[in-house]
């Protein structure tokens, strides 16, 4: 038998989804959740109580790992769960707000993509993973043998042909509107001709994981091992991963910032200017303001707020350009000891979206101090992704967030 090959190109097909039957499962508003690293435990309490089907079971269950596998099944049973006979694509338009009440629609298709390593340079990493999430996803994944939630990745399509394409038309089949107030519209695209015409619009294109990278290794790792075992052969569903593809020039993808939470500030930074500023208002506005040629970023000590701007090395790659990458090897390595890898592992670095969060948090000594980051804008991830470098680990977020629930993807036959 002839081993599975793919190409040097994005392999995007549609795939036979296990998705939930509103009849006997309930509302799909319902049943879905957030990926599982952005529920916190309120919220996980709130998404069990919300169904007895809510996709929250799955992701992070109440259950052992080597248990949710059965109930999955006996969702199956039940008809809660129902397999397509053919294969489709989900076509997903999500509506949101920004913070400064712009509205925003991004366009996004579901889809079964072929695995490739890295180096490949098909689908391309752009932030740093870190072992003990993989290492608990691949546990999951050996049990329930499903893809459970999309990875998220955005690929160069600037005539938008891959939706044109899905030729979406009519009313959603289904909708529903998040904890966000974000409304996310669902069409099942399943008609053969428009199918092949999706993927023949990804002949030419690469994938960049914008969210996700964990779960795209750990889909590497289940596939590795469940080739040792069968070893080559004609392609299986596990040769696949499930993904949401939104195009890089699609006006609704949004990268949004993730700002730092430091348990302490380093007495002295070198290399950088220090420009005190009133409030958090006076704060992001100048950070909005400073020129996107020099790294800058604010920081929130408990009786200040200022401005930080430096000069960019001229030798400095296309990583190394970015003011996530500048705070780790101006400030945080020198001053601090660590790189943010080592900080967030050792409970001194946290995260947050939300820049007021971050201000309050000084003010009320949970924190040290906050570092506030400005988003990086689409170019320079593509061309972080062009280097062949990666970011450091939450360095982007993309906003919003694709729910789980939509659809699984099951790794057997």
């Amino acid at each position: 038998m002839r081993p599975v090959a793919f190409g040097v190109v994005a392999d995007v097909k549609p795939f036979r989804a296990l998705c939930y039957d509103p009849a006997v499962a309930g509302p799909l508003g319902d049943l879905v959740a957030p990926p599982y690293d952005v529920v916190s435990d309120d919220e996980r309490r709130e998404l069990l109580r919300r169904s007895p089907h809510n996709a929250c079971r799955l992701i992070l269950p109440e259950l052992p790992y080597e248990e949710v596998r059965g109930l999955i099944d006996r969702w199956i049973d039940s008809g809660a769960l129902t397999r397509a006979d053919a294969p489709r694509m989900v076509a997903w338009i999500q509506s949101f707000q920004l913070a400064d009440g712009t509205e925003r629609e991004r366009r996004t298709l579901l889809a079964a993509v072929a695995l490739e390593p890295y180096e490949n340079r098909v689908v391309r990493p752009h932030e740093r993973t870190h072992a003990g999430p993989k290492e608990d996803r691949l546990r999951l994944t050996r049990e329930v043998r499903t893809n459970l939630s999309p990875i998220f990745g955005v690929y160069p399509d600037p005539a938008g042909a891959a939706w044109s394409a899905a030729a979406v038309a009519g009313p959603p089949e289904s909708e529903l509107t998040d904890r966000d107030g974000t409304v996310h519209r669902f069409w099942v695209i399943d008609d053969p001709s428009a199918l092949e015409n999706v993927s023949a619009a990804f002949a030419r294109a690469w994938i960049l994981i914008a969210d996700g990278h964990h779960r795209y290794e750990t889909a590497l790792a289940y596939r590795k091992e469940r080739r040792a075992v069968q070893g080559d052969g004609p392609e299986q569903p596990f040769d696949r991963v499930m993904m949401g593809l939104t195009s890089l020039d699609d006006p609704g993808l949004v990268v949004l910032p993730t700002h730092r939470l430091l348990s302490r500030w380093p007495d002295a930074v070198e290399g950088l200017v220090e420009q005190p500023v009133g409030d958090l208002e006076s704060l992001l506005s100048a950070l909005g303001e400073a020129p996107e040629t020099a790294p800058a970023f604010g920081l929130v000590r408990p009786r200040s707020m200022s401005l930080l701007t430096g000069a960019r090395d001229a030798d400095a790659s296309p990583a190394e350009r970015l003011d996530v990458a500048v705070l780790e090897r101006r400030v945080l390595i020198p001053g601090l000891g660590a790189d943010q890898a080592q900080l967030a592992h050792d409970g001194e670095l946290g995260y947050t979206k939300d820049a007021r969060d971050a201000a309050e948090r000084v003010a009320s000594g949970a924190v040290g101090a906050a570092v506030i980051m400005r988003p990086i804008p689409k170019p320079d991830v593509a061309a972080v992704s062009d280097s062949g470098e990666t970011m450091p680990q939450k360095s982007t977020y993309f906003f919003p967030k694709l729910l789980t629930g939509v659809a699984f993807h099951p790794l057997d036959v």
